[in-house]
């Protein structure tokens, strides 16, 4: 198993973090079109509600924050991490394969769960924005996003959007979980 140096780290992280800077750019264009109700006050085009203040539309707005929490910041933060412990104890050996598994499992965590919080705003969020109710939203939700894969409403996968959320949420802490792991196994240059 090949080994990188903590600098090489860093960058990667910052740049993740840029990577994911963008990203939110492009995930902030659609408040510009107002006939999708999103920051648009109730009464113009159409919008009975606006949605990110009306449940679930709200989970656009919880997405929103969490991505640049977790996936812009939290990038920075995991550099600042591996520039600090490189710098301060001298460890500045990494393993290269759980490096690259903390990085692609800290990014689907993130996009996965992130993608269907905003998905399961979006599709609920849309329908009471346009007069509907938050039961008719539910169910939208439930069939549109993932479809069911058990037709017995008391069963879990009934309902597969919250399944697959909790999926990727547990991706992402696995991700955390493997680089503090990394961080504790680095070593000093021989």
């Amino acid at each position: 198993m090949g080994s990188t140096k903590t600098e090489e780290v860093v960058k990667w992280f910052t740049m993740l973090g840029i990577l994911n800077g963008f990203l939110v750019l492009l995930f902030t264009l659609p408040i510009l079109d107002p006939s999708l109700c999103i920051a648009t006050p109730p009464g113009e085009f159409g919008c009975v509600q606006s949605m990110e203040t009306t449940w679930p539309g709200t989970w656009l707005l919880i997405a929103y924050i969490v991505f640049i929490g977790v996936g812009v910041l939290g990038s920075f933060a995991w550099a600042v991490a591996y520039q600090l412990r490189g710098s301060i104890a001298g460890r500045t050996e990494a393993k290269r394969i759980p490096i690259w598994l903390q990085i692609f499992l800290f990014e689907a965590g993130v996009l996965g769960a992130t993608g269907m919080m905003a998905a399961i705003g979006y599709v609920g969020g849309s329908i009471v924005a346009s007069g509907g109710s938050a039961v008719t939203a539910s169910a939208a939700v439930a069939q549109n996003i993932i479809p069911p894969l058990s037709s017995n409403p008391t069963s879990v996968l009934n309902d597969m959007p919250p399944i697959v959320e909790a999926l990727f949420i547990g991706v992402s802490l696995l991700a955390q979980l493997i680089g503090l792991l990394n961080l504790l196994t680095l070593k000093k240059e021989p």
